[in-house]
């Protein structure tokens, strides 16, 4: 198995919960998906907190999962330390972003997963265009190959 470490990424920590363990002690797969759903729900309260410069507030939007993969490596157990989810951008569309996550410790990966966010305008029940500020903020969590092109 490949090293899984993300130099330049959003990085959450969850906790945990003794209620997260089945009777065997371990952390079932629709919790391991849930985590990675807080780390992206943090990700975006960080979103919603890079107005444009200048620009009036902006229309109330959500940003939905709209597609999700887990790949599961190693079984989750209980753990007091909380887990650490990373989140890499590997592409940033106008209304979308699509995102690399990794479950786990560092250098021990428990689950990989891709995930394709979109922005959304219920008052205008349509896709809602991120703002500059927006895609600065997830520029900054890209990385990019030696060649200078995005990795993914």
């Amino acid at each position: 198995m490949k090293a899984f470490i993300h130099h330049k990424a959003f990085i959450h920590h969850v906790e945990v919960r003794w209620s997260d363990v089945n009777a065997f002690g371990v952390v079932g797969d629709a919790t391991i998906a849930a985590y990675v759903e807080e780390a992206r729900g943090a990700l975006v309260r960080e979103l919603a907190e890079s107005p444009a410069p200048g620009a009036p507030d902006a229309p109330q939007t959500i940003h939905l999962t709209l597609r999700q993969r887990i790949r599961y490596y190693r079984l989750v157990r209980w753990q007091s330390a909380p887990l650490r989810v990373s989140l890499r951008v590997l592409r940033i569309r106008p209304s979308s972003v699509e995102l690399h996550g990794i479950v786990g410790e560092e250098k021990t990966p428990f689950a990989e997963a891709y995930v394709l966010s979109g922005c959304w305008s219920p008052a205008r029940r349509r896709p809602h265009l991120m703002n500059s500020a927006q895609r600065a903020l997830l520029e900054s969590y890209c990385e990019t190959t030696p060649g200078g092109s995005r990795a993914g």
